[in-house]
């Protein structure tokens, strides 16, 4: 699970008998090898969430670009993220906003219970379902985002699939929580040093650990039984037949003859279309 998570896809160019990788070990091969893209999509997404109302929308578009690098997919860092700015728009953005008013509610009674002097039992219990439903529906945005940026689903789908992987595959969810917890108490408690860094690094390293813990329990559970139950080819799984480009007819090929008057190798049609 999570960085021990054993179901791989293999990458494009690498070959189907290859032995599997240590996901632990691929973990960081690719973090070494798309080491500086992390710095150009940090930037990226820093900027695209500056008006604080498209964060859902840049946060969608992140994690499309932390798929690709996660299949290992060649991609265009700063033309790809504008394009799925655009088309994860809508759901990013309603996403967002909710993300926005969950965080709101949750500061709000967080600095409303320790304001009390003498807590009651029952303000303890509120603040407490308040802190779990937080803790839920930030584990749940592990799996709303990478659904929004592979599945062409409706938003109560996604919802729903995210409640329930959750749980079914909350080890992930809570590792990659932890370290996005780290992360808010050393930006709390060292500002000067962590702050000055946010448009640089830290998340787009996170939303890469998301992803890479998070998205095989989405191929796992909705992608591959998908492909299986209507048995069409999924796309994330590399076409390793090797199809020749060319193919030796062996002198079968029909004789073309020059000498017809108006008539040359050019003009000869198949299906409609001339054969240059």
């Amino acid at each position: 699970m999570g960085l021990f998570y054993n179901n791989n896809v293999t990458g494009p160019g690498v070959s189907k008998n290859a032995p599997k990788k240590n996901p632990f070990l691929r973990f960081w091969e690719l973090f070494a090898n798309k080491f500086w893209d992390f710095f150009k999509i940090n930037l990226i997404y820093f900027l695209f969430c500056i008006p604080i109302v498209t964060i859902g929308p840049a946060t969608a578009a992140m994690t499309s670009l932390m798929r690709n690098i996660y299949l290992e997919r060649p991609q265009f860092v700063f033309y790809d993220f504008k394009q799925e700015f655009k088309k994860n728009f809508k759901q990013g953005l309603a996403v967002g906003i909710l993300d926005i008013l969950v965080t709101a509610v949750f500061v709000f009674s967080f600095l409303l219970f320790i304001s009390l002097e003498e807590p009651t039992d029952m303000d303890s219990i509120m603040f407490s379902v308040s802190a779990a439903a937080t803790v839920l529906f930030m584990i749940m945005n592990f799996y709303i985002y990478p659904q929004i940026a592979a599945l062409d689903l409706k938003l109560l789908d996604i919802f729903r699939n995210a409640l329930v992987l959750s749980f079914l595959n909350i080890g992930p969810g809570l590792i990659v929580l932890v370290f996005f917890a780290g992360y808010i108490f050393l930006a709390v408690n060292f500002p000067v040093f962590v702050l000055p860094l946010l448009p640089f690094l830290p998340l787009a390293w996170l939303g890469f650990l998301s992803v890479f813990c998070c998205y095989p329990a989405i191929q796992k559970h909705i992608i591959i039984p998908y492909y299986k139950l209507t048995g069409g080819k999924n796309p994330e799984i590399p076409d390793y037949a090797e199809e020749a480009i060319f193919e030796d007819k062996g002198g079968s090929e029909e004789a073309v003859d020059l000498n017809v008057k108006g008539k040359s190798p050019a003009s000869k049609k198949s299906g409609g279309k001339i054969i240059k």
